[in-house]
């Protein structure tokens, strides 16, 4: 495993951050045996997504066998944005440090609302934060109003898609919010549109018997995903994430073990020879192919 620098705080945090949300099909027993997997192969920085009593037992089983300082431990706020309340921050923070027996929590990640924050949520945040229970704050946003609430200074980090399809607005968000001294998470390493393109392909191939009026058809395309030997779709695409200096930790989701220790081993290994040209000639041909479809 390899550690980046969190932001400001310069803790080293693993390069992957392993999300852990509720599953109908996850125990307790389930989830510790996950996260001390994640532990044995070097992932220390972790992302709560969830309230069940099977994932809160796991969590609190497994992360407090483990000396507090050297874990990352963030908590998502499911009711984000406007629909944020202060006593909904009270009860997260509640359970991370009372049922879940964490003596902190390190980043409390609230959505983006568009607009400005409800008063009395943020005045939570600050309190706590103040008091040590909150160590940082973070932003999950995908939105023009980005900026506005970064410059307000009040937010450590920021959580942002980044994956081999991005263009020039995920990559914008990143260097933004680099400009504003915020570490980055990158989040959806291997988006929906790329894991559905066998159901429904990105990139058509054209005919044979057909005249082809677009030079650029056919370009590129993601089939090298699943023809690349030694890798899978999945882990070169983390691979690739990875990449990305901006980023502080890309986040993963998964509750089997083996994937979790295929991902996790992903850190370690160089995106094979030729791939990054592939990837580029992609993601220039679905810019270009989605371009055409806007003209027309």
């Amino acid at each position: 495993m390899r550690y980046r620098p969190f932001g400001k705080a310069g803790m080293a945090i693993s390069a992957v951050t392993l999300r852990l949300a509720d599953h109908p099909r996850m125990s307790g027993k389930d989830w510790r045996n996950l996260i001390f997997t994640a532990l044995e192969a070097g992932i220390n920085s972790f992302e709560v997504h969830g309230s069940s009593n099977a994932l809160l037992e796991g969590v609190g089983e497994s992360l407090t066998t483990i000396e507090r300082r050297l874990l990352f431990v963030g908590w998502r706020l499911r009711s984000g944005g406007e629909l944020l309340s202060a006593q909904a921050i009270h009860d997260l923070v509640d359970t991370a440090v009372e049922r879940c027996g964490l003596s902190y929590v390190d980043l409390i990640t609230v959505d983006d609302p568009g607009s400005a924050f409800p008063p009395t949520a943020m005045a939570a945040l600050m309190g706590l934060r103040q008091s040590g229970l909150i160590r940082s704050l973070g932003l999950a946003s995908r939105g023009e109003s980005q900026d506005r609430h970064l410059a307000g200074g009040v937010f450590d980090a920021l959580a942002a898609p980044f994956n081999l399809s991005s263009g020039w607005a995920d990559r914008h968000r990143i260097r933004n919010a680099m400009a504003h001294d915020v570490a980055v998470i990158g989040e959806d390493f291997w988006p929906q549109s790329i894991r559905e393109r066998e159901a429904k392909p990105i990139f058509k191939k054209p005919s044979l018997w057909r005249r082809r009026t677009d030079p650029l058809t056919n370009l590129g395309g993601y089939d090298f995903l699943d023809n690349t030997t030694g890798w899978t779709g999945q882990e070169l695409c983390l691979g690739y994430a990875l990449t990305e200096p901006s980023l502080a930790t890309v986040q993963i989701i998964t509750t089997k073990r083996d994937k979790l220790e295929a991902l996790a081993a992903v850190v370690e290994r160089d995106l094979p020879t030729g791939c990054a040209a592939q990837i580029e000639m992609a993601r220039f041909s679905a810019e270009q192919a989605a371009g055409t479809k806007r003209r027309a």
